[in-house]
């Protein structure tokens, strides 16, 4: 007998247009952010991403560089705002799909900001995950207190019919490792062989045109993983707040099986069940994570005396729980603008599988043996200037 796939329904029109007349306005942010890069803070970023670069860990260590103080990862503005932007659409679950960010300054120890959000596309499209779907686009401002511009993030965010992602089962098959002795053990070798850079400088012209960047690993992915970054990236609303808001929205709470009480979709980062329910096979990590990574492998393999410029990334698979995630990249362009040294690097992440889960391109700014050509973003960063 053969099965036929049932098409989905319909998106629900007022509903799509309800959410194009938001595009260009404003958007109120309802979770707590951090606002000030206190030395806590930054730290506390620092760990939950697995970072071992001291220039962003060590008082120590940053007093006897350029900035002569802690400064942040660039995506510490995570912390800010995790630039999930989306709007309307109740019933729709929100993934996670992609992001673009480009950073103007460095962030440094003290600095405060405000974060302006607003959506800036919608798209009506189908892929093999749920059939029909909604793509949300948006963009993040970053000031400081100065009132400068430090960054700026173009984010887009998948709109997914619940039901029918759990029913086409896209990742159905997809289950946790059985790791081996020898799996961990070369897990723990690869930790280990982390390499940073640090204070000794990346010349532009000693730079190879295709050199290959000494990959990092993240994972076995536990739960305290991705507690510790959700702690910093995402804030919650609890008790009293939580219930009022599922009562203003109920389509935004979970409704567990097993209780009958209201939870938060996050609870998917957590347990295997709500995630199923919007067609995830198990927990997952939250998307931002990988970017994150991947921008550690590209601080690493930089150095102090270099500016990131760009980074783009798109999540291709689910990284669940359990799961091991290899940071890879490859230098694949090396130009001139003015009086910056740009490198360009392709990156990536696979897992333990051998799967891709997110794919991406970096822009770095490098010093030149030019005694004046330090990246000009850095100029007065270690005086606030």
């Amino acid at each position: 007998m053969t099965t036929v796939e049932k098409e989905p329904p319909p998106l629900n029109r007022d509903a799509l247009e309800a959410a194009r007349q938001l595009i260009g306005t404003p958007l109120r942010r309802q979770r707590p952010r951090k606002r000030v890069a206190s030395k806590d803070a930054i730290i506390e970023y620092t760990r939950a991403i697995g970072s071992r670069n001291p220039l962003y860990l060590q008082d120590t260590y940053t007093s006897g560089t350029y900035y002569g103080s802690l400064v942040a990862h660039p995506t510490w503005l995570y912390c800010v705002d995790n630039t999930d932007v989306y709007a309307k659409l109740p019933g729709l679950h929100a993934i996670y799909g992609s992001v673009a960010w480009e950073w103007r300054h460095p962030i440094r120890i003290g600095d405060s900001f405000t974060a302006t959000a607003k959506l800036t596309g919608l798209r009506e499209t189908r892929g093999a995950f749920c059939g029909k779907m909604v793509v949300q686009s948006g963009e993040v401002e970053y000031r400081n207190q100065h009132g400068q511009l430090v960054a700026t993030a173009a984010s887009e965010v998948l709109r997914t019919p619940r039901d029918s992602a759990k029913a086409m089962g896209k990742y159905a098959a997809l289950e946790r490792s059985n790791y081996s002795a020898g799996d961990i053990q070369r897990i723990y070798q690869a930790y280990d062989d982390e390499y940073v850079r640090g204070e000794a400088p990346r010349y532009w012209e000693d730079q190879p045109n295709d050199e290959d960047l000494s990959p990092i690993v993240r994972g076995p992915l536990t739960t305290e993983d991705i507690n510790l970054f959700v702690a910093c990236t995402r804030g919650t609303l609890a008790y009293r707040a939580f219930l009022e808001h599922c009562r203003r929205h109920p389509a935004d709470a979970y409704i567990d099986t097993l209780t009958g009480m209201p939870d938060s979709w996050d609870a998917s980062f957590l347990k295997d069940e709500p995630a199923q329910n919007f067609g995830f096979p198990a927990a997952h990590d939250t998307g931002i994570q990988r970017v994150a990574w991947l921008e550690d492998l590209v601080t690493n393999w930089m150095g102090d005396y270099a500016f990131l410029r760009r980074l783009k990334v798109k999540l291709t698979r689910p990284n669940i729980h359990g799961d091991s995630t290899w940071c890879k990249g490859a230098v694949v362009k090396k130009y001139q603008e003015g009086p910056e040294y740009f490198i360009d690097l392709q990156l990536r992440c696979e897992d333990q599988r051998g799967e891709e889960t997110a794919v991406g391109r970096a822009t770095v700014s490098l010093v030149s043996k030019d005694p004046d050509s330090l990246p000009p973003i850095l100029i007065g960063a270690g005086d606030g200037s």
